[in-house]
């Protein structure tokens, strides 16, 4: 059985290690299986491991993955449902968030957001690296699992119906029972998902903000500032954040506690743009300039240090993925930010893709089971007569769990990201107030739902449904 995906981010790595976990098992001998992930970029060689020197990793896809991102508590508990070894390393390479700092441009406190769950165990957000959580699952995967600098241009089907992944490079074309598209929101396979193959009937759309951000030293926060905090600002032109993302040597909260910031931060700064900004060519002066003057009167010692000192190396429009009306079809289907690509203000972005690995890693090793142990035919229940209806069961089952929840955190975050554009006097005042009563009430039903209720719950459910005896029926 050859399974490809395409694109080796976070969540194409993290679907490998699931697959690879799940699926052998359950095969029988007679069938291989053969999993490949397909890179654009260069990324066979791996780091050295993160428990040793994190430091040291520069990582091929630096400026393609941005500057760091919070790792929620459901995200962190999928990756301890993988690998124990494989979490404590990511937990462990940031720093733990317990608690959201929202304040305004006048330097007002406005609110004390939860970033934890009420699980057991209790888990807190992790401000980390995106390159460094890259390195970390990449550290898991062998070298020989990947295939690196080449580019998919297209999935047909032969005449059996089974995907064909067509190159724009010299390079052959490669059948696989299995094609996985976790090739982020410009997804090629989505193509051939939602439409003919060749034109993207639901392209990625620039949302209007735009990001720019970097790493200093921790010494730049506040220095009486508590542990586990991460500060976000709000203004009339824009939205700056700030907090430490390592922890000091030897620090091992496995985002169970908090812990002494280490010798990092980060800092962003959001704000709104008409024109889609050129990430490979732009004016890193002006840039600078625009920075400065949008937060010229913000309050903060904090953020003018940073702003003062600033160097500008990259900036990150934000692309979003449309409402798609499916995420798979004949041996295809979608994950990650291919699916949903979503505003940064959901904080749940690399979360959900690892939810997406998860869950249909689980299913498809479900009736992949179904179909070769027989054991539901013995127990009265239909059984997918080939691996090729498996996998679609499986896809359209991930597809039935994933998209409402998705759904909902989608919407969320485009009213958070609406607080991040340029706002009139009373929008702006507006926002305060609306914070501020947030921060005066209980967690919200939401924000509950998103880091306790997890989606693999709702998998184990429908697996111990399917694996029951049919019911039958007593006929007088």
């Amino acid at each position: 059985m050859r399974i490809v995906i395409v694109g080796g981010g976070i969540s194409g790595l993290t679907c490998y290690l699931f697959l690879r976990k799940l699926i052998p098992s359950i095969l029988p001998t007679s069938t291989e299986l053969d999993i490949t992930i397909i890179e654009s970029h260069a990324a066979t060689n791996r780091r050295v491991r993160p428990n040793d020197s994190v430091d040291e990793a520069a990582g091929p896809v630096a400026t393609t993955i941005g500057s760091a991102l919070g790792l929620a508590p459901n995200g962190l508990a999928v990756l301890r449902d993988l690998d124990e070894t494989l979490y404590r390393e990511v937990a462990n390479s940031g720093y733990p968030v317990s608690h959201f700092h929202l304040a305004n441009a006048l330097g007002w406190s406005l609110a004390r957001l939860p970033a934890t769950n009420q699980n057991d165990p209790q888990l807190h957000t992790v401000l980390i690296s995106r390159q460094r959580l890259w390195d970390c699952l990449r550290m898991h995967v062998p070298d020989s699992a990947i295939a690196d600098q080449c580019t998919v241009s297209g999935v047909t089907y032969t005449g059996d119906q089974r995907p064909i992944i067509k190159f724009s490079d010299d390079i052959p074309d490669l059948a696989a029972d299995l094609v996985i598209g976790a090739d982020g929101a410009k997804s090629v396979v989505k193509k051939s998902i939602t439409g003919d193959g060749k034109t993207d009937q639901y392209p990625a759309v620039f949302d209007g903000l735009t990001g720019v951000g970097g790493f200093v030293s921790s010494s730049q926060l506040p220095e009486n500032e508590p542990r586990g905090r991460m500060t976000v600002t709000f203004g009339a032109h824009g939205f700056f954040g700030y907090g430490a993302s390592t922890v000091a040597p030897q620090s091992n909260h496995f985002a169970m506690c908090t812990a002494p910031k280490g010798d990092e931060a980060v800092w962003w700064s959001t704000y709104e743009t008409t024109d889609v900004p050129d990430t490979r060519s732009f004016d890193k002066d002006d840039i600078l300039r625009q920075l400065k003057a949008r937060h010229a009167g913000w309050k903060d010692a904090t953020i003018k240090q940073i702003v003062d000192e600033a160097v500008i190396d990259s900036i990150y429009p934000t692309y979003i993925t449309p409402e798609l009306p499916t995420w798979q079809t004949r041996g295809l289907v979608l994950v990650g930010d291919a699916a949903h690509a979503m505003q940064p203000s959901s904080g749940q972005g690399a979360a959900q893709g690892l939810e997406d690995a998860q869950v249909f890693s689980m299913l498809l090793a479900h009736y992949l089971e179904r179909h070769f142990s027989q054991s539901a035919a013995r127990a009265g229940r239909r059984v997918p007569t080939t691996a090729g209806e498996a996998v679609d069961q499986a896809s359209k089952k991930y597809f039935e769990i994933r998209k409402p929840r998705v759904t909902r955190i989608v919407h969320r975050a485009k009213q958070m990201g609406d607080t991040k554009r340029k706002k009139g006097i009373v929008g702006e005042w507006f926002t305060y107030l609306i914070l501020w009563i947030i921060g005066k009430l209980p967690t919200d039903a939401f924000t509950r739902n998103v880091y306790n209720d997890l989606p693999v719950n709702e998998v184990k459910k429908v697996i111990e449904q399917e694996k029951a005896p049919a019911p039958t029926f007593e006929h007088r």
